[in-house]
């Protein structure tokens, strides 16, 4: 389908209200990597892509800078995940007998590249829903888990377009109740970055972690649990440090967001986060930039 117009799609970020390792997934698919226990809670913020469908079944993608950078661009187009989404959605719709499609799609740039925040999923997953309706594919989210989950462990719950519980290594996704939607929080993005499998290998890392059903921990997710790369990035990351420390001493709270490196808390009301992120931007080196959203509604 030629649009007669661009269409524009927030690719909002997730924020992990905790992390749990429970072990190692001794074998199947993903022996050896790590099985987990998680809730993740999307918020009104992240990159604006923008489609625009064409005759030629060509795909580009072009960054903006938005509120952050594009110099962590891939340097091959085909590595980006926004193109790998969009060519594997080409590849299943061929393969389906639908005639091959094009389409120019341009980031605005707003989340920050080793944040923790989903941002590289949530845009790869976006692409996947906006393409399957522009190109009048249709796939189920069913038929789309299979294009999802080589892109990435967050990828999939994403599609789902909702807050959820999940499992696995992320990828077992149950929607769940939000215990925080429409509640403000404050997310500080430090003047460094994590890398996930840096995090996963960490000889501290707990990994043992007992499991729990989601009504244990979801509605005392601020009292009961933890992220467990926080305490290992903190030890490892000066800049981490004095940004939890700081975040902490600000509102009472602070924790990690997935391996890392953004930290978050809950906030009364957007006069209090805004009141807050001045005087940490002030009196903390080591922040980059404090970005105030709101936890999105369950779908």
């Amino acid at each position: 389908m030629i649009t007669d117009a661009p269409t524009q799609w927030l690719a909002p970020v997730k924020i992990n209200l905790f992390l749990h390792i429970n072990s190692k997934i001794p074998e199947g698919t993903f022996r050896g990597y790590h099985e987990l226990q998680t809730y993740f809670q999307r918020l009104d913020y992240g990159d604006y892509l923008t489609f625009e469908c064409i005759e030629e079944p060509t795909i580009s993608v072009q960054w903006l800078e938005g509120d952050e950078s594009v110099a962590l661009k891939p340097v091959q187009e085909r590595n980006d995940l926004i193109y790998r989404a969009a060519a594997l959605l080409q590849e299943a719709a061929s393969a389906r007998g639908l005639p091959r499609q094009g389409v120019r799609i341009t980031l605005t740039k707003n989340t920050p590249v080793g944040g923790g925040l989903g941002g590289g999923s949530s845009a790869a997953a976006t692409t996947l829903l906006a393409l399957n309706q522009l190109w009048e594919i249709s796939l189920p989210i069913a038929e789309l888990l299979p294009l999802a989950c080589p892109l990435g462990a967050d990828v999939p719950f994403f599609l789902y377009k909702t807050n959820a519980w999940a499992e696995g290594i992320g990828d077992r996704i149950t929607p769940y109740p939000s215990p925080v939607a429409g509640k403000w929080f404050l997310i500080v993005v430090p003047k460094t970055r994590t890398l996930t499998a840096q995090g996963f290998a960490h000889p501290k890392l707990i990994r043992n972690e007992a499991k729990v059903v989601p009504s244990d921990l979801a509605e005392h997710w601020n009292k009961s649990s933890y992220n467990a790369f926080e305490a290992c990035a903190i030890a490892e990351d000066p800049a981490i440090a004095a940004c939890d420390k700081a975040l902490r001493n600000a509102t009472g709270f602070s924790r990690l967001t997935g391996s890392g490196a953004c930290l978050f808390s809950p906030v009364e009301n957007h006069a209090t986060a805004q009141q807050v992120a001045d005087i940490l931007i002030r009196d903390t080196l080591q922040i980059q930039r404090i970005i105030i959203a709101r936890a999105l509604p369950d779908k």
